[in-house]
């Protein structure tokens, strides 16, 4: 895969440069196209479980096609880069390394590069240190030693700048758009899926009337690339299989009314935390999705993280969008379930569909407001079945509350013409004294260490020994997307100027989530979580407030309870969804 840098869509040379994506040029966002199971025919659908997990793995280098915004043409996969056989890790059956040409950290420079540097260094250093001697000769000895310190600062200084810009121009850390990625069938998972999708619009779920009418929703504008990861149950396709050989239409639909009556699941859909991906879940999300009996287990990297495409509006970035483009992918989910079943059209719409929702951390209320959105839309048929929050870092109950009366919120007017001159004038400011800076403090700091993720993983475990190499490199393996760095600042930009038309903070949104009929919600966190504590009091304040939601303890573990012992807590799981309370 020895290919020109701008050819293979790498770039890495200037951090603060414009991002150049796939063939150079300023990037502009970038599509696999829809889903295949959104024109699947149902008898496609409807092969075995071999068949059906071998078109699913394979449906991003064979099924889909790329397509880019700038020209709008088609581009297939590249004929032209050798493609070798990608072997999984052994301890990781679903994550791949990171490709051996592609680099998440900064290289060593040459050894004879170091060398010059240090030269070169010295004569400038040396040059100093005899001008000052000779101004103070007439005080030989104690100028001697001050000029000694002079000369090892300037020495320390001039060197370390001059490395750190060779470093930039010689071994930065490989950027490369997900386009390259998904065109190259280098997606860092097996189970890695990249399409445009046109998130749902919520009507903030949050806000409303507190009737529960507040999850209006309608189609969004703008389309946006995301990754995603989507575990199809082959255990599903299996019984789909032998009940259309044996039964016929009738028995079908009401041995589907009995499913229904039951806590069985139809599909999950996962959401992670902050500072991770999608592939947080990689590790638990076969055998999560096996054993609730759900047909698809699907996350995805929420706008600002992972792969998915971190666009200039910031609006793109609120959780509320993020819900959008869950729903979405959900619809694709369920809509395929009706597919596989055999169901048809008309049932389709009938039959409600059972769903569980999980969020992690930050995910939390993105797991709440889905749930919240779900209940509300009547024409989709979907119940929010179950709900598992998992250390969830929620205002109100795990965190202090931010909320804001609503008499302080503004009301959006038309800008004017100085006031948008004024504005571009700061956002111009703005990119040179806080983004450029910020980006390549961000990118010396992550990329600096090949040890950055270990050790700050470290403290998100209960017990740091548990801690593998997989851990660490699904972490590692957003790092190399493009404009990574600036997703991070318009995220965390999109949270502080948020104007949310909330009246209810995430308390009383975990409330209405825990009122709704059928719902069961689960909190599960480790004892030694030390970024959200939930120990002791908050705990007993949860029981407290909320009775119905199910509180699970799991001992010894730390912020990632489903990363750190995966069978730990597919265990407690079970135990709480076997439960006989709903």
């Amino acid at each position: 895969m020895d290919l020109p840098m701008k050819k293979r869509g790498i770039v890495g040379k200037t951090p603060m440069a414009p991002s150049c994506g796939y063939g150079g040029g300023f990037e502009t966002t970038a599509f696999i196209s829809p889903p295949a199971n959104r024109g699947r025919s149902s008898s496609s659908l409807q092969s075995s479980a071999s068949s059906a997990s071998a078109s699913f793995n394979n449906e991003n280098n064979t099924g889909d096609s790329i397509f880019s915004s700038r020209g709008g043409h088609q581009s297939h996969q590249s004929t032209d880069i050798q493609q070798t056989q990608r072997v999984a890790r052994s301890d990781e059956p679903n994550l791949y390394d990171i490709p051996s040409d592609l680099y998440a950290t900064y290289r060593p420079l040459p050894f004879l590069v170091r060398i010059l540097i240090s030269l070169a260094s010295a004569a400038v250093s040396w040059k100093q240190f005899i001008t000052l001697t000779f101004t103070y000769h007439h005080r030989l000895v104690s100028a001697t030693i001050k000029n000694v310190m002079v000369v090892l600062v300037r020495f320390l200084l001039v060197s370390s700048v001059a490395k750190l810009c060779l470093q930039e121009l010689m071994t930065p850390p490989s950027r490369v758009t997900t386009k390259y990625l998904a065109d190259n069938d280098l997606l860092p998972s097996k189970l890695s899926r990249y399409q445009s999708v046109t998130p749902v619009a919520i009507h903030d779920a949050m806000g409303g009337d507190a009737s529960g009418e507040s999850g209006t929703e309608k189609k969004a504008v703008s389309s946006i690339g995301v990754h995603s990861l989507q575990y199809n149950n082959p255990d599903y396709f299996n019984k789909v299989e032998a009940e259309q050989k044996q039964q016929q239409q009738q028995q079908r639909r009401h041995q589907k009314q009995q499913k229904l009556n039951s806590n069985s699941i139809d599909a999950l859909y996962l959401h992670h935390g902050f500072g991770a991906s999608s592939l947080s879940w990689l590790p638990v999300l076969p055998s999560l999705t096996e054993q609730l009996g759900a047909r698809v287990g699907r996350a995805h990297d929420s706008v600002g993280f992972g792969f998915t495409d971190r666009p200039q509006s910031l609006e793109e970035y609120s959780v509320e969008n993020n819900v959008g483009i869950g729903l979405e992918l959900l619809n694709d989910d369920v809509d395929a379930n009706a597919a596989v079943d055999g169901s048809g059209e008309n049932e389709k719409t009938e039959t409600e569909r059972n769903i569980a929702i999980f969020g992690h951390s930050m995910g939390a209320k993105a797991a709440l407001l889905m749930a919240l959105a779900c209940s509300n839309r009547k024409d989709a048929r979907l119940n929010p079945r179950l709900i598992v929050l998992v250390a969830p870092a929620l205002e109100g109950v795990a965190l202090p509350s931010r909320k804001t009366s609503s008499s302080s919120k503004k009301t959006a007017t038309s800008p004017s013409a100085i006031s948008q001159l004024r504005r571009s004038i700061w956002v111009t400011w703005r990119k040179i004294i806080v983004d450029y800076p910020f980006r390549y403090g961000l990118r010396r700091l992550v990329g600096g260490s090949p040890n950055f993720w270990r050790k700050g993983l470290a403290s998100a475990w209960g017990d740091p020994k548990r801690l593998s190499d997989s851990d660490v490199l699904r972490f590692q393996w957003p790092s190399i997307g493009m404009d990574w760095e600036q997703g991070l600042l318009n995220l965390v930009r999109s949270k502080l100027s948020s104007s949310s038309n909330s009246t209810l903070d995430d308390g009383e949104l975990l409330q209405q989530v825990a009122n709704l009929p059928n719902t069961k919600v689960v909190i599960i966190y480790g004892s030694k979580d030390r970024i959200v504590p939930f120990e002791g009091s908050v705990a007993e304040q949860v029981k407290k407030e909320f009775p119905t939601v199910h509180i699970v303890r799991m001992e010894g573990l730390g912020h990632d309870p489903f990363e750190e012992d995966v069978d730990g807590f597919l265990r407690e799981l079970k135990a709480v969804v076997d439960s006989e309370n709903t």
